[in-house]
């Protein structure tokens, strides 16, 4: 009864897996304008959050000789906002790659977006290994130290310097993909 079971299940599958296939690529050319519309809908939502948290947040504990590290810390302020962009960049990354996989075949689209993707993962890994392990160092100064040395002021206005020059590239590339948007709604299908 179980080989029955297993065999019914499968062809059951295989008609919902040919029934999907044929969905999407019959409707390849509007999952491609719509994936690619969020895309940059949320790049933009995320631009604002950076552009908030650099001209807002950000010297609001980095100002002066002596930093104000009580609003980092997370043990008295709810000043951690990992968990936000853990969840926002990780959605984000999940709608970028759906887009270049139905944008790609497109011509005069695919390798554009392949190439801000590119651009995009490359700002992506330099906030992981950079930006964030920093802020979480500096977090840490927060909740554990009252003092601190000297060279901490001077990492804190390098990494404040470096984020606005990282924060730009990502405003760069969400601008850079709007002709795109354009160029893609253009398109009759």
């Amino acid at each position: 009864m179980s080989l029955v079971v297993i065999k019914s299940f499968l062809i059951t599958a295989m008609i919902g897996i040919q029934d999907i296939t044929s969905l999407v690529f019959d409707h390849s050319l509007p999952l491609a304008k719509y994936s690619l519309f969020i895309n940059l809908l949320v790049y933009f939502l995320m631009n604002g959050a950076q552009i908030f948290e650099t001209l807002i947040f950000v010297p609001r504990w980095a100002k002066g000789s002596s930093p104000n590290f009580q609003i980092l810390n997370t043990e008295f302020k709810s000043a951690n906002l990992k968990y936000f962009w853990i969840s926002f960049h990780s959605i984000h990354e999940i709608i970028f790659l759906i887009s270049l996989l139905y944008c790609y075949p497109i011509e005069g689209i695919g390798n554009y977006l392949l190439f801000l993707f590119i651009l995009h993962m490359a700002v992506r890994v330099w906030t992981v290994i950079y930006f964030a392990e920093k802020i979480i160092r500096f977090q840490s100064l927060a909740n554990t130290l009252s003092h601190y040395s000297l060279e901490v002021p001077n990492e804190i206005r390098k990494w404040v310097l470096l984020n606005y020059f990282r924060v730009s590239i990502y405003i760069g590339i969400s601008i850079l993909m709007i002709p795109l948007v354009v160029k893609i709604f253009k398109i009759d299908g």
